[in-house]
């Protein structure tokens, strides 16, 4: 049986090296469906001239296991900003106190090109919670519209997320999301392309909500 393990890992690596976008992700799905035993041969390969380190560090990332930190670490710094952002998830997928600071460092790295607004560290920043909300709040009030846009949509998702939103499933009732577009209303209705003014408002209502929650 190990040896049969060990030849269906082969076959996933050897198609994570292909040219074939198509069959990198297939390589990189019968990975990341192994769990931890492919993270020393990933790490390894990390290293290799011409490497696709994008799709390891991605199948590194959803694998999440704390034997990659320190290459997770070492991925915010790389040119690439898809490395970046799967480095920032990495971290913050092992639960690694390094998370939320890479996270926010690349909040604007690695945009779905179908949904401009949603990056990984935006998912990322998102699903940490209350602990995290400081700091979204400090992206609302950037000079940056991109930066404000992604902030808007960390905050928005974490909020979802504590009425019960699932990505791909949605709201559990039509009620939990009728609660979650009520606090954000009541909280300023941010909008990341008002004014100054409005945006400022808005943070200052969300800070005073997250002293209550707190409280």
């Amino acid at each position: 049986m190990p040896d049969e393990f060990d030849a269906e890992m082969r076959v996933a690596l050897d198609q994570l090296r292909s040219e074939d976008v198509r069959t990198q992700n297939e390589g990189v799905a019968a990975l990341i469906a192994m769990g931890a035993r492919p993270v020393p041969a990933l790490l390894e390969m990390l290293e290799e001239e011409g490497a696709n380190q994008a799709q390891i560090m991605y199948a590194l990332s959803k694998i999440a296991d704390p034997s990659a930190a320190a290459a997770f670490e070492r991925g915010l710094t790389n040119a690439d900003e898809s490395v970046r952002a799967y480095a920032a998830t990495g971290l913050a997928r092992i639960g690694d106190p390094r998370a939320l600071a890479a996270c926010i460092s690349t909040i604007n790295d690695a945009a779905d090109p179908l949904h401009l607004d949603m990056t990984p560290s935006v998912s990322a920043l998102a699903e940490m919670g209350l602990k995290a909300t400081p700091a979204m709040l400090d992206l609302l009030m950037s000079d940056d519209l991109m930066t404000r846009m992604h902030g808007q949509r960390a905050l928005e998702l974490s909020v979802a997320l504590r009425h019960g939103f699932r990505p791909g499933a949605g709201f559990p009732t039509p009620e939990a999301e009728a609660l979650a577009q009520a606090e954000w209303k009541s909280n300023g209705n941010y909008e990341y392309s008002s004014s100054t003014a409005a945006r400022a408002e808005a943070v200052n209502r969300w800070r005073r909500w997250l002293e209550a929650q707190s409280a």
